[in-house]
């Protein structure tokens, strides 16, 4: 592969993060307000304190997890990528729980589960990939 053709796969996924960073706020500010209309609205909500821990929970790892990428990839620590890689997957199952598993699942929520799944699925490939010697772009002095 000569050099022309390699990508920055860090800038790549410090793109991913700052992009993730902004969407997570209104991910989790969407589905705050989406479980206390639910709360309100339906009366029959079988789980809905596991709900509300499941989506309290995901948002401090979330927040935790895009921290620890983001120190990781600016200090080219490979150990903190790995860490961020790693905290991806709770991050996953409780967006997938929040996609499925409620009690009362909204399409808009499905909608945005949906996008967050995407920008965390990328930002594991690219913080794998950063991972790999072969795809940094050699430097010059």
């Amino acid at each position: 592969m000569t050099d022309n053709c390699r990508i920055n796969t860090s800038l790549t996924f410090e793109v991913l993060l700052y992009l993730n960073s902004y969407y997570f706020g209104l991910f989790a500010v969407c589905e705050i307000g989406m479980n206390v209309v639910k709360y309100v609205n339906f009366m029959e909500l079988h789980h809905f304190q596991t709900d509300f821990a499941v989506l309290v929970s995901v948002c401090c790892i979330e927040i935790l997890r895009i921290i620890v990428a983001r120190r990781g990839n600016l200090t080219e620590k490979k150990w903190l990528i790995i860490v961020a890689i790693l905290l991806t997957i709770p991050s996953l199952v409780g967006v997938v729980y929040l996609m499925f598993l409620q009690s009362e699942v909204l399409r808009f929520e499905y909608i945005i589960c949906t996008i967050q799944l995407g920008l965390c699925a990328l930002e594991i490939i690219t913080g794998i990939l950063c991972l790999f010697p072969c795809c940094k772009v050699p430097e010059y002095y």
